[in-house]
């Protein structure tokens, strides 16, 4: 019944399936929100998911409700959250492209591409993904 917003860190987001396999769902960092889709189509969602941070994480939390009737009483705020979803809408089709590449090295080098551009740390020996993955 909350809505997240990560200020700092990096968090993933998953699901455990009824076989119990868990998938990761997205990969999320800094000013993404999650927890946020079922109350904005006013449906309630059976979806539920882990949040796991990768990292030290800090983040801004509200009552569901509250960021509704903020939306309602400022545009601004409806655009920022608007914002938020086009950023997640568009990371979750670069990884459907990164998964559709045909052999395992091309989704590795994709991935590793798409982790650099969004969590890399440059420095002068390269990029570095300071992210625990399996």
């Amino acid at each position: 019944e909350r809505v997240y917003l990560i200020r700092r860190g990096a968090v993933r987001l998953s699901r455990v399936y009824e076989s119990g396999e868990e998938i990761t769902v997205a990969l999320l960092r800094e000013n993404s929100l999650f927890g946020v889709l079922s109350h904005l189509t006013g449906h309630r969602s059976d979806r539920f998911y882990h949040a796991i941070a990768f990292t030290r994480v800090e983040m801004i939390t509200a009552p569901a409700n509250s960021v509704l009737r903020a939306i309602e009483e400022d545009a601004s705020v409806g655009l920022l959250l608007l914002q938020g979803l086009s950023s997640r809408i568009l990371q979750t089709e670069t990884m459907i492209e990164t998964l559709t590449h045909r052999d395992m090295s091309s989704r590795l080098v994709s991935f590793l591409m798409v982790l650099c551009r969004d969590f890399g740390v440059a420095s002068e020996k390269g990029i570095t993904i300071d992210l625990r993955l399996s």
